[in-house]
């Protein structure tokens, strides 16, 4: 034999095989996951690497690219002692933890999380920021005043409600940034439920696929879209022209998105900078109507401004349905301050720029939002708010503009909002989905886990369109619009439940140990907690007739198709689990097979070694 071999069969049978226990393409390392089950992956990577080191090819490389194709080694001190067949893992020094707190963990498992995006395609802040503004400022700022005004019935409580829906949304924030830095990977409450209930394994990973997929759609984005489209051109709206228009928008937004991602960038960036000029654009005519004609009356003796904002009390509701409902409505429409948390393995540097951006972004949604209502009241008068539906923003172009700007303009403005919010809805939508498949919880996991055919996530962007147009062509006749914004919201409360609950129990939990970089507040935990269990229970509560703003459905319609989609995924994870876990632990066999059959195959390695060198 020669040297050369000696040395080769040296290095193959001390090394570890990757894919397993101390690999570098595991998929979490935050939370040990089961090993992509394919049928090259049965196969064992070290055995495959063992025929490239002895091909005849190989020795003629040069050293340079022999150090390129070398087996990939992790840097560790603890690879060889962390057990992936628990839930804990033991140092050197005899010290037991779960690893999944980053103090804890060594820098490398935070650091060289896998991407599959190129750095070029990656988000900087600046992206970061405007694609939580591009899926947070949609439609709803200017369809869902009027819903929300109808159903508290005054003033100074419609605007409470806003004001309330920030501070919500800023304790939220502090809870996802709390679970986003300590563990920065794609997937958002996937990634957190999984970590926080590991038993029954993947049953919460059920129930929120059943969410994301059932509701996670851009559908009443696109329909208001295709509506203010009819408008613009002066054709009259029917079932098909409008829902056609809705299903051309986001099949235009997925195809961009996978044919070209960096353009897809680009587009979310530019039309997230076009959706604050417009709100700034808003709040800056309604201050100018208090002091125009357009803010005056008939009479010319008081201002829209002073007759609205004049005992801003009265005729305020009392039923706690009517606030709750107003309450779910204005956190639909602050819903995606977490969009960066759901796509982090595509953020450079994510725990610095999730620090960053989400702030930054939820601040400046929280003053729009508040400014734009007040900017309404202004110019529009209460009566006229409370009867407009969702074009209470054409009341106000016309009164400030007039009818010209208002009914050609106005339209424009809306398609670009709406078209920015279902590009960036399509663009975080996609990247969940795939998280998902690659716990195979889809069914045809590889298909919807792959980057065929372009490199991109065109399969996870398929299924997000799939959904979206099913619930675009589906539904009959009608206004759906404010029935799928309450019902997008009430199963968006039950997961907010589940992970604040579980970060309170991982801070006061000793034996968790755990530490994230930007620690939540306990009181924002709790705010953000009960608000979400207020919300929850009170749509149960029966209101009294007549103090809805749509009587046209059930009053427990929403909150009890919201449980219906959840329970799904419950339903689901018994038939995955039976079904599913039959074929997953025939796999297991297998793979533990190979494993000790290569471990027989090494240790005969290294007794003929020891005879040679004898």
């Amino acid at each position: 034999m020669s040297k050369n071999f000696l040395s080769i069969a040296i290095s193959t049978a001390s090394s570890t095989p990757r894919g397993y226990p101390g690999c570098s393409n595991v998929s979490s390392p935050l939370t040990p996951r089961r090993t992509p089950r394919h049928e090259s992956f049965v196969r064992s990577n070290h055995e495959s690497d063992r025929a490239q080191l002895l091909s005849p090819r190989y020795s003629k490389l040069s050293p340079k690219i022999k150090r390129q194709h070398q087996p990939e080694r992790l840097k560790s001190p603890y690879r060889d002692q962390i057990s992936w067949d628990s839930s804990t893992t033991t140092t050197p020094s005899g010290q037991t933890f779960f690893p999944c707190s980053p103090a804890l963990l060594t820098p490398f498992l935070i650091q060289d999380v896998p991407h599959s995006a190129s750095d070029d395609n990656k988000l900087g802040t600046f992206s970061a920021i405007n694609i939580i503004l591009g899926k947070t400022i949609g439609v709803g700022i200017y369809s869902v005043p009027s819903s929300i005004f109808t159903d508290v019935g005054s003033v100074g409580m419609a605007l409470i409600a806003w004001i309330l829906g920030a501070v919500i949304s800023f304790c939220g924030l502090a809870v996802y940034l709390d679970l986003g830095t300590a563990m920065p990977k794609s997937g958002g409450e996937k990634v957190y439920l999984e970590r926080i209930f590991r038993k029954p394994k993947y049953l919460t990973s059920c129930i929120f696929m059943a969410y994301v997929v059932l509701l996670g759609f851009s559908t009443p984005n696109c329909i208001v879209l295709g509506e203010y489209a009819m408008y613009a051109l002066g054709v009259e709206q029917n079932r098909w022209n409008v829902r056609s228009v809705a299903v051309l928008a986001i099949t235009a937004a997925c195809t961009v998105h996978a044919r070209a991602p960096r353009l897809g960038l680009c587009m979310i960036n530019v039309l997230g900078v076009i959706k604050l000029m417009i709100i700034l654009t808003i709040i800056i005519a309604g201050i100018a109507a208090v002091f125009s004609q357009n803010g005056l009356s008939k009479d010319h003796q008081s201002t829209t401004f002073s007759r609205n904002f004049t005992d801003v009390f009265a005729s305020s509701s009392t039923q706690p349905y009517a606030y709750a409902t107003a309450l779910l409505k204005v956190l639909y429409c602050f819903r995606g301050y977490n969009t960066a948390n759901q796509v982090l393995s595509e953020v450079r540097k994510p725990v610095k720029t999730l620090r960053t951006a989400a702030p930054v972004a939820l601040f400046l949604v929280s003053g729009a939002y508040l400014l734009t209502n007040i900017a309404y009241l202004c110019a529009v008068e209460k009566s006229d708010i409370a009867s407009s539906g969702v074009v209470v923003a054409g009341h106000f172009f016309r009164n400030v503009f007039g009818d010209f700007v208002g009914e050609h303009l106005l339209p424009i403005l809306i398609i670009l909002s709406a078209f920015g919010s279902i590009a960036a809805t399509s663009f975080a939508q996609a990247r969940v989905n795939q998280e998902l498949a690659k716990e195979d919880l889809i069914p045809v996991s590889h298909f919807w886990a792959s980057n065929w055919p372009w490199g991109t996530p065109a399969t996870g962007l398929f299924l997000h369109w799939l959904v979206s147009v099913s619930v675009i062509i589906v539904p009959p006749p009608g206004e759906i619009y404010a029935f799928l914004v309450t019902l997008g919201a009430y199963p968006v409360s039950v997961i907010s439940i589940l992970v604040s609950a579980g970060l309170l129990y991982l801070q006061r939990s000793p034996r968790e140990k755990w530490q994230s970089p930007a620690p939540a507040p306990t009181f924002a935990v709790v705010i953000f907690l009960l608000a979400n269990i207020a919300l929850v229970i009170v749509p149960w509560i029966p209101p009294v007739d007549g103090s809805r703003s749509d009587s046209r459905f059930p009053y427990y319609a929403y909150p009890a198709g919201g449980i219906i989609i959840l329970a799904s995924g419950a339903v689901y994870w018994t038939w995955w689990r039976r079904v599913k876990g039959l074929w997953m632990d025939l796999e297991d066999r297998i793979i533990r097979n190979a494993l000790s059959q290569q471990e027989l195959l090494d240790q005969s390695w290294k007794k003929e070694v020891t005879r040679i060198r004898s």
